[in-house]
């Protein structure tokens, strides 16, 4: 079994530049000897406390991670907090924030089994984006009951907000894996509230127009490196995530609530979803790579949904 202080040592090692020497750069860091890195490499000499907190900051890795490395705990990580009016969410939107920052720019992956539409897609200034807000809220603020979208407005700090986390989330590299359902929460919330009369019919229209707009940008990002998507037709999603870092799983996200999630690091058991995740993908065709036919293909699926709903709103409103 590998003790912690080599665990640390092997992951700050894979942070280190090709064109460096790793005790070189343990020593810089730390500011000590070569001698005293090179000891501290061999583990003849302790890391202490603050000089693993050093390594884990510029290795851009955690040590909660290689503290709980050995556990094989299913509950082991921290929850966030309970969302239950605007101040809670923006608390989480902030938090969220914070986590997308302590994953750092470099070599960071996302793999993310879309449910749903990840709610990356929808941190814009469109109404659709603004109408994804209001159903959370609507689902989970007693105090949202009985008010309608046209009198629901954002705060500008929320805006600000998810723009922010919008942009920290596009410098990773970002695999999604959807299936035929991926969309169909979305047309059933623009459904369900047009019916209940809480948008009117010029809003619901809208609003397909806007998640088509989605889908033209996410079909468009596609031409970019960092960005894919795989197609799965038999997986059921289940909204989970791994990050990973240099192809090493450093974090995993298991939803709790309809915005809530579990957040781990225990090695084993992200260890465990990682395979899960890279199974799935074997499975899965990237659409990414796919012909312009096949490309098409996948897209007009969600095209016709979106169609579909248009009609049902039609016939609602005669």
């Amino acid at each position: 079994m590998m003790l912690v202080q080599e665990m640390i040592i092997e992951r700050f090692r894979g942070s280190v530049p090709k064109t460096k020497s790793v005790i070189q750069h343990l020593a810089d860091v730390l500011e000590i000897s070569y001698d005293a890195a090179y000891r501290r490499i061999q583990g003849k000499a302790k890391l202490d406390i603050e000089e693993s907190m050093k390594l884990a900051k510029v290795g851009q890795f955690s040590l909660d991670q290689i503290m709980t490395a050995q556990q094989d705990l299913t509950a082991l990580g921290s929850a966030t907090d309970t969302i239950n009016s605007i101040e809670s969410l923006e608390k989480y939107f902030k938090d969220m924030e914070t986590n997308l920052k302590a994953a750092g720019k470099d070599d960071v992956e996302w793999i993310y089994s879309a449910k749903d539409i990840p709610v990356f897609h929808h941190f814009n200034d469109s109404l659709l984006g603004r109408f994804k807000i209001y159903v959370w809220l609507h689902l989970l603020d007693d105090t949202m009951e009985g008010k309608r979208f046209a009198d629901f407005h954002l705060p500008l700090s929320i805006k600000e907000q998810i723009k922010i986390n919008k942009s920290l989330f596009e410098q990773f590299k970002r695999v999604e894996i959807w299936n035929d359902t991926t969309i169909s929460s979305s047309l059933q919330q623009i459904h369900f509230y047009h019916e209940a009369g809480y948008i009117d019919h010029d809003t619901a229209k809208v609003l397909c127009n806007d998640l088509r707009e989605l889908l033209k940008n996410a079909s468009a990002d596609l031409l970019q490196e960092s960005y894919s998507i795989y197609y799965h037709e038999l997986l059921l999603m289940s909204n989970n995530a791994v990050v990973r870092k240099k192809g090493i799983p450093v974090a995993g996200f298991v939803t709790m609530t309809m915005l809530g999630y579990i957040r781990f690091s225990g090695s084993n058991i992200l260890n465990r979803m990682n395979e899960f995740f890279k199974h799935q993908i074997r499975q899965s065709t990237s659409i990414k790579d796919s012909s312009l036919k096949e490309r098409s293909i996948f897209f007009n699926k969600m095209e016709q949904k979106i169609n579909a709903l248009e009609k049902s709103l039609e016939r609602f409103n005669l």
